[in-house]
């Protein structure tokens, strides 16, 4: 491990939004360490209006009284005079080194709501403005040999997010971009990254819940922008999740997905529906591999193999569901567009042929071989007049039930040479055109309650492609408005989906390779996968509606693509020193997750920095223990429900004081995470951890109402159930520390969708009888019932016993978990009910739930008991306003002499 700090000196970096926020915490961070700074800001409004010096001015007087290092304010626009910002570093320090593209404003808003001023306005600061910066100090760059530059991202950007097109798509393109450039650069030492921070600053304040803003402090982001951008770095082509102290790497994971003999006989979207678990499949297969690529498939190879496949089996459903279907094709006078309106006009739908230059003969051709009506030419410019095309569908047939953004123009030419113009003309036809018809068919879609979208992106805009920064981007940007789209379209039955084809087209003929050209990649082998996502047959396959997804598509291949994120490293006081001596923990794939939605996202990021923290603590409690005291004891029976009026629960002089036995999960709550679950399964995702079953065992009664407890954690068990999830049962075993005598024993079990166990790490210890045994309520009448009606301020008591998780108190973090409004406990729910069937039949030993729904705080809890041999009782709770039951196989062995059986 090295000691020596990263030096900056003699660097000059161009910070942009450097007025406050992250840029404020990077321009101070590079300045302390040496570098001269250009502190860039515009001083306008969050949403970009207006103009104000100041912000700039303070932070290069910050920068001077506390480093007395040089740095210099800019007030320039990125998207209006970039040349500006790089000429003030220029003019005052005569290099380059560092660019920081970090300006950022905000305009959200639902799809239906948004402007395109608001769309244009996002993504002119965000994806605009990083281009024109970086374009005006390439040249500089590159002939000096070095340059280190990272490009801000957004968990929206690579997921989608509601109200966030503009922002989505925006971000997105930044990653096309820098993949691009990372490319291009590399032989001249030019290094680009991008990163998706999660950090308090204006923007997030607006959209984040308090309780995560107040771990998002972006000095935990600078570490790693600071890392990046040394000279000693490497690192480049990457994108970095980060927040909170949590970094990880995330990158491409392409499905080994299925191959298929691309005859356009039998390559139909009948053969394609047939083997579609297999597309989706991400095991290896003997034909590919599933791969983390920085670009395309080797399509050569593939279509090879293909061809020696025998005829694809067609299966036993046919794709009845798009008969008398309207749909929209933009591009569709020639290559894709043409070969996707026919195949959408075989299975019967009705066809608006969109083309600037020759759409008749197309339709032509339809009329030709499937009867006259069934297509129109439209001629209409789709970045001019998104609305006219719509309009030429609902004018000829009352409706529009798929639309399909197909059409595309390259201009490709290397990054120092590219023009604006030409940059300008490529987003327009791509991500422009595909905002404009998605905007103009989205009311369509609202009212009649259904709705396809099928957008055209590129392995360009997945991967970058040198060459092609313009068109990369703007793929790249499609991307992310389909993932917002896709969120927001989801409840109203509306999908949207983005595929990469791989064909030989007039466009990508310039491109091919002679290889790929004497292969014929025709658009037929792509075509019945755009039919396929249109119709109902595939969600009734799949089980649920296929939106929000990726795939590319070519030469008899179809395959999907997701992100996949390193299991990372938490510093809860990073620097770039811990970086770059834990680099690689950071890239460390050897456990990883698919993050595939923001929420899902930041949930276990902020789990993750959640469990380093309790770790850290858990030390601490390790050497002094759990002490607890009277008042404690008073709270913890406050939190179950007891009132004044029950002075044995809540006046510590009461001869009869005296805590209630599930007070035992508290020590195990303070303890939990010392067992590190991500070591112990593969794919582990915090946001799909479900707390199953809690057992309880205790070995003294009454419980004291004081004292110092030590509580020693260990898997009992690890199992996977059937690839679906795993399992794990923690056991804690909680005794006095004066004495080392035993009190509790808890177990809990928890289960992690999506997560697996291979037989190396699998475990299954010995486990008492009572925890595994099942306990059916029984349909009899019950022997005892009671109703308790929680309390709505429950949840906000019961927390100060210890588990502070917002999620039962904020109601923004409650919607992040995808809960109308906080929810209680499920220990409190354990508690309500364990306090209930103690009164009724006194003293227990052991204790047994499952816990199977949420409860939300004032609902009626339903506790019905039944009582069995040997001390034994089962029972069950209820909650009466949810109906549904949320304690089950459920029971308890009471005490032989202090049992009121």
């Amino acid at each position: 491990m090295g000691d020596n700090k990263l030096s900056f000196k003699g660097r000059v970096v161009i910070i942009t939004g450097a007025g406050g926020g992250l840029g404020r915490i990077y321009a101070l961070e590079f300045a302390k360490r040496g570098a001269k700074v250009v502190v860039n800001d515009l001083g306008g409004s969050l949403g970009g209006e207006g103009q104000n010096s100041r912000a700039a001015d303070v932070v290069v007087s910050e920068i001077s009284e506390k480093y007395k290092t040089e740095a210099v304010a800019n007030y320039d626009s990125v998207t209006e005079n970039a040349q500006g910002i790089v000429q003030a570093a220029l003019d005052n320090f005569g290099r380059v080194d560092v660019i920081i593209n970090n300006a950022g404003i905000l305009r959200d808003s639902s799809f239906v709501k948004m402007s395109s001023s608001a769309f244009a306005s996002v993504v002119d600061v965000h994806l605009n403005g990083a281009y024109r910066l970086t374009k005006a100090a390439w040249p500089y760059m590159k002939e000096q040999g070095f340059g280190r530059i990272v490009n801000t991202c957004s968990p929206a950007g690579l997921y989608g997010n509601f109200g966030q097109a503009n922002y989505s798509a925006a971000k997105m393109g930044l990653v096309g971009l820098s993949e691009t450039l990372a490319k291009e650069g590399y032989k001249y030492n030019i290094r680009v990254n991008c990163i998706v921070p999660l950090a308090r600053s204006r923007m997030t304040e607006k959209v984040v819940p308090p309780p995560i803003l107040k771990q998002l402090s972006p000095e935990k982001i600078a570490p790693l922008v600071v890392y990046l951008t040394h000279e000693s770095t490497e690192v480049t082509n990457s994108i970095f999740e980060l927040a909170a102290g949590f970094y990880s790497q995330i990158r491409w994971e392409r499905s080994s997905g299925q191959i298929f003999n691309p005859d356009a006989e039998s390559f139909t979207a009948e053969a394609i529906l047939n083997k579609w678990p297999s597309i989706c499949d991400y095991r290896d297969k003997p034909f590919n591999k599933t791969q983390h690529p920085t670009q395309l498939s080797d399509y050569n190879a593939l279509i090879a193999k293909a061809r020696d496949l025998p005829q694809n089996e067609q299966g036993s459903q046919s794709i009845k569901s798009l008969k008398d279907k309207v749909v929209i094709v933009t591009g569709a006078g020639g290559g894709l567009g043409k070969s996707h309106a026919l195949n959408f006009a075989k299975y019967g739908a009705r066809v608006v042929v969109n083309d600037i230059r020759d759409p008749d003969s197309v339709v032509l051709a339809i009329e030709k071989a499937y009867g006259r009506g069934r297509a129109i030419p439209d001629k209409h410019d789709i970045v001019k007049n998104p609305n006219e095309v719509v309009e030429t569908a609902l004018k000829a047939f009352g409706t529009v039930d798929i639309l399909v953004n197909n059409a595309g123009v390259l201009r490709d030419r290397s990054f120092a040479k590219m023009t604006d113009e030409e940059w300008d003309i490529v987003l327009k036809v791509h991500l422009f055109s595909t905002f404009g018809l998605s905007k103009a068919v989205w009311p369509v879609f609202l009212k009649q309650k259904r709705g396809c979208i099928i957008n055209t992106t590129s392995t360009s805009g997945i991967y970058g492609n040198f060459g092609q920064a313009n068109y990369a981007a703007a793929k790249a940007a499609v991307i992310g408005l389909s993932k917002t789209l896709a969120l927001e379209g989801l409840k109203h039955n509306i999908k949207v989906n983005v595929v990469a084809p791989h064909a030989e087209t007039a466009m990508t003929k310039t491109i091919f390779s002679k290889k790929e050209l004497g292969n014929h990649f025709d658009p037929s082998q792509v075509s019945p996968f755009f039919v396929l996502l249109a119709s109902k047959e595939l969600d009734a396959k799949a089980g649920k509606p296929v939106t929000g997804q990726l795939f590319e598509v070519g030469g008899g291949w179809c395959g999907q693509t997701r992100w996949q994120r390193s299991k990372g490293v938490v510093s809860l006081q990073p620097t770039p020193e811990f970086l770059r001596d834990n680099w690689r923990k950071v890239v460390d794939f050897s456990q990883y997750a698919h993050p595939s939605s923001a929420q899902d996202s930041t949930m276990a990021i902020l789990q993750s920095v959640a469990l380093e923290s309790k770790s850290a603590s858990s030390l601490a409690s390790k050497k002094d223990g759990f002490r607890y005291s009277e008042r404690d004891v008073i709270l913890y029976n406050l939190g179950l429900g007891c009132s004044s009026t029950e002075l044995n629960y809540c006046y510590e002089n009461d001869p009869n004081f005296q805590v209630l036995p599930t007070f035992a999960v508290i020590p195990f709550m303070t303890s939990g995470n010392s067992i590190k679950l991500e070591s112990l399964v593969d794919d582990f995702n915090y946001a799909f951890l479900l707390h199953g079953e809690q057992y309880i065992r205790l070995n003294k009664f009454p419980v004291p109402t004081k004292g110092t407890l030590k509580t020693k954690a260990e898997p009992i068990q690890v199992d996977d159930k059937g690839g679906k999830a795993a399992l794990v049962v923690g056991g804690y075993q909680t005794v006095i520390a004066e004495t080392n005598e035993p009190l509790f024993y808890n177990e809990a079990s928890f289960f992690i969708r999506g997560a697996h166990v291979p037989e190396e790490k699998r475990l299954k210890g010995n486990r008492p009888k009572f925890a595994v045994q099942s306990f059916k309520a029984p349909s009899s009448k019950p022997d005892f019932e009671k109703i308790v009606s929680t309390d709505p301020n429950q949840a906000a008591i019961y927390r100060l016993s210890g588990d502070l998780n917002p999620l039962h108190i904020d109601p923004n973090m409650a919607k992040l978990a995808k809960f109308p409004r906080p929810i209680l406990h499920g220990l409190c729910t354990l508690g309500i009910t364990g306090k209930a069937l103690f009164e009724k039949f006194g003293q227990y030993k052991e204790f047994k739930v499952r816990f199977t729904n949420a409860v939300y705080p004032g609902d009626r809890l339903k506790i019905q008991a039944w009582k069995q041999q040997d001390g034994v009782i089962v029972f069950q709770t209820v909650d009466l306003d949810q109906n549904y039951v949320v304690l089950d196989n459920a029971a308890m062995k009471v005490v032989g002499s202090q049992a009121n059986l």
